[in-house]
């Protein structure tokens, strides 16, 4: 099976099992009010979950046992991709992620064409081309 992103769609009971490996039922709520939120799916299985409002990407998460599997990296560029279909930036703020994941954070985002929008600040921006 193909690993798909799906856009603003209401979890499938198949997928709540899996998405509750990620997060909680309430955590799932919390993010539906936050904004539109993205799942990364793979054999009937969520793996991954990104939350944006408007051009930010306000929450990315992907399951601890398929990093480094490019799940990640997919996720973000299909929520890019959705957010472009109506803005020319995205930007994420990293101090939204918990302090022990930042740095990795943004060795990740840096990676995927991200860049810091002033020196010392923990706000990343990419760009239409």
């Amino acid at each position: 099976m193909r690993l798909t992103i799906f856009h603003d769609i209401t979890p499938h009971d198949l997928w709540l099992k899996s998405l509750e490996k990620l997060i909680s039922p309430d955590t799932l709520k919390e993010l539906e009010q936050q904004g539109t939120v993205h799942l990364a799916v793979f054999n009937d299985g969520v793996v991954g979950i990104s939350v944006t409002n408007d051009n930010n990407i306000v929450y990315l998460k992907v399951r601890d046992i398929t990093r480094r599997r490019g799940v990640g990296r997919y996720l973000l560029e299909e929520t890019c991709r959705f957010i472009f279909a109506e803005f020319d930036t995205v930007r994420i703020d990293t101090t939204i992620f918990p302090a022990n994941e930042q740095d990795g954070l943004i060795y990740f985002l840096e990676t995927q064409g991200f860049v810091k929008s002033d020196a010392g600040s923990k706000l990343f921006t990419l760009n239409k081309d």
